[in-house]
């Protein structure tokens, strides 16, 4: 008798939650810990756990005294149902526009938006001195409705580098390479960069500047209009063909590469000067070989 009782009571609760569409999303027991590991000048570096496994929604962004304030549990709703919205509104705009291009195999929501499980993530091209939020939720991704409570940290940005990173680079024939590296000589594949390669000619005929110069107006100007198509991250290779890059090395042609941090503001320049003899040309540069030192 007793084991028909038992059996009769599991047989409820299965009925019961599967009468309940929102029983398999009583997240409120989920827990998500926010760990920042780095808070540099440009950008901030976070682990993201949880107690257990969820889909969660990640975001950072500037803190502002208009709408509602996350930091007041009496509007974490609100904020939620707002980031929410703003992520899959962005997630729209990013699916048409593939579409449009006849690009059919999309990726969903949950995939192209959220998170699941442990993580360490990036918010990179932030703003020096600038105050910051950055939180977490859980999030059900079939009915796009955040569940359970908002984790949030305010962070401020720090207002010089506090990461040491210094470019070597190395040219293999066409091939040429930029490594980000630590101090201890192991490659930084998430300090974020500027670079680019041009010919002398380019430099002093057609614009009538130093390299120092030139690089500097360069890099200013990208540093003025949307940036993220020309960060860089991790180890850079390019091959100097003048199809899929700029330069097209070509022999007895002296070339200049320019690198620049960009954690939060250009600095840690080095330039890098070099003649091309062919493709079974190999030299590889470090700090002490640039043509300008800070």
């Amino acid at each position: 008798m007793n084991k028909l009782k038992w059996a009769l009571c599991g047989l409820i609760a299965l009925l019961t939650l599967a009468c309940n569409p929102d029983a398999q999303w009583n997240t409120d027991d989920v827990t998500i810990t926010i760990t920042p590991t780095t808070v540099s000048a440009g950008y901030i570096e976070c682990s993201f756990s949880l107690n257990k496994d969820a889909y969660y929604l990640i975001a950072c962004e500037p803190v502002r005294t208009d709408g509602p304030d996350p930091m007041n549990p009496e509007y974490h709703k609100q904020f939620m149902m707002l980031a929410l919205d703003s992520a899959n509104t962005e997630y729209i705009i990013w699916r048409s526009i593939l579409l449009q291009k006849g690009e059919f195999t999309v990726a969903p929501f949950a995939s192209h938006c959220l998170q699941y499980g442990a993580i360490d993530h990036f918010f990179t091209n932030l703003t020096p001195g600038q105050d910051y939020w950055i939180y977490a939720f859980v999030v059900d991704p079939d009915k796009l409705k955040p569940e359970g409570k908002l984790f949030i940290k305010k962070l401020r940005t720090t207002l010089e580098s506090v990461v040491d990173v210094h470019f070597e680079y190395r040219v293999r024939g066409y091939w040429d390479y930029i490594y980000p590296l630590n101090p201890d000589g192991k490659i930084n594949n998430h300090f974020p960069y500027l670079a680019a390669t041009r010919d002398s000619a380019t430099i002093t005929d057609l614009y009538g500047q130093t390299p120092e110069e030139y690089f500097t107006d360069c890099f200013l100007a990208v540093s003025e209009y949307d940036i993220k198509d020309y960060i860089r991250y991790g180890v850079n290779v390019v091959y100097n063909d003048g199809l899929g890059s700029d330069e097209h090395f070509e022999v007895g042609h002296t070339y200049y590469t320019a690198i620049v941090s960009f954690d939060g503001f250009i600095g840690n320049n080095v330039i890098y000067q070099f003649t091309w003899t062919g493709e079974d040309m190999e030299m590889y540069f470090k700090e002490a070989d640039s043509i300008v030192k800070e």
